[in-house]
């Protein structure tokens, strides 16, 4: 069931790169998040900052700066702590999917904040027990993501729960299946370019057009697969009149 649950709350805690709180901000934007928070940020180059945030320099112009974390998370009612070194606090983690799955079953009020520590140490102990619920990105032994790249992963979890995601087709014609007459045409095609070029042995062909057939037995062939198809059968039909 989707949620109707506001984007959530971006925390980054003490970041100290400026590319890093630039590129979280564009990840933002592609996921309809706009409240950006920092807590006790190092001090950046915001022109440089916003080169990295693209279309997301209206979320920096706009993010809130705290001296702690308590107080970025006063008028939040659920936070989500992301460390990779969540064995030393001996909390259970949740994959984000799992943490953003938990999230969507609560109030239409609630208002999520996803809580990210600084590049270098991430978040402490105090830090972490401070959220609601944990989480962890799962990665190879030697695996170490970018902070921008982990707010993203966050980011898109969250935005494949909460929307039923389409693709604009420019004509949904083509991707239903083919009728039986439409494949019928393509395969009654086929069989005149193999007579056309004498195909042998002759006795043999209904049985080789019954395994032509079967190609497209266990995925059926779409109506946009069977006018490519045809044309390519057309174009070989013109070559086989010149001959």
């Amino acid at each position: 069931m989707k949620s109707n649950l506001k984007p959530p709350v971006i925390v980054l805690v003490r970041p100290q790169l400026a590319e890093n709180i630039g590129a979280t901000a564009r990840a933002m934007v592609n996921f309809s998040a706009l409240d950006l928070r920092l807590v006790k940020p190092s001090p950046y180059d915001e022109v440089h900052a916003a080169r990295m945030a693209c279309d997301g320099r209206k979320i920096l112009g706009n993010l809130k700066v705290f001296q702690n974390l308590r107080d970025a998370l006063t008028d939040c009612t659920y936070s989500i702590a992301t460390s990779r070194r969540l064995r030393r606090v001996k909390i259970p983690p949740l994959t984000p999917k799992a943490a953003i799955d938990k999230v969507q079953a609560l109030s239409k009020s609630a208002k999520i904040a996803i809580v990210f520590g600084a590049e270098r140490a991430g978040l402490t102990n105090e830090e972490v027990f401070l959220c609601d619920t944990a989480s962890i990105i799962p990665t190879s032994e030697k695996g170490s993501l970018n902070l921008s790249q982990s707010v993203l992963i966050f980011l898109y979890e969250w935005f494949l729960s909460s929307h039923e995601v389409r693709f604009d087709n420019e004509n949904p014609e083509l991707d239903r299946l083919a009728t039986h007459g439409e494949k019928q045409r393509t395969y009654d095609l086929i069989r005149q370019l193999l007579v056309a070029i004498d195909y042998q042995p002759r006795d043999r062909l209904p049985e080789f057009m019954r395994r032509v057939k079967y190609l497209f037995e266990d995925r059926p062939m779409t109506f946009r697969e069977q006018k490519i198809l045809l044309k390519i059968l057309r174009y070989f039909e013109k070559l086989t009149e010149q001959m």
